[in-house]
């Protein structure tokens, strides 16, 4: 029998407290994927509808454009699926719309104006999915 001053346990218990640690930090981007993100707002050139349509502003599943949604290919992101996307670490996006454009690894963000969507030009970010 081996009789330890506790010394071995302590780094045993270091090295197991760090492999945790890594474990889970690492774990979140498991769902990672590179994605072309692009920028659309709810207007007539993005959308092809008029301020006085009643669908202007309307997501494919029926709710309102809003900072956070984010229009995607159903073939690729089911619908309702929440992200977050590099380069916007306090928003939590979510799949609420489709385009006629947005096609494979393809997620277009909704912004406020038209201005505000030109000026976000096309970026290959990382997009991680949450569960």
């Amino acid at each position: 029998m081996n009789i330890h001053d506790g010394s071995d346990m302590k780094q045993l218990y270091a090295i197991g407290t760090l492999m945790l640690i890594l474990s889970l930090l690492f774990a979140g981007n498991l769902n990672a994927e590179v994605f072309t993100v692009t920028a659309y707002c709810s207007c007539e050139k993005c959308c092809n509808k008029d301020y006085s349509d009643k669908w202007y502003g309307i997501t494919a599943t029926g709710k309102k454009a809003k900072w956070g949604t984010v229009a995607v290919d159903r073939s690729v992101v089911e619908m309702g699926s929440r992200m977050k996307i590099e380069g916007f670490p306090k928003t939590t996006f979510r799949a609420e719309d489709v385009g006629g454009a947005i096609k494979g690894n393809r997620i277009d963000v909704w912004f406020p104006t038209h201005r505000e969507a030109l000026k976000y030009s096309a970026k290959e970010k990382e997009v991680c999915f949450l569960e």
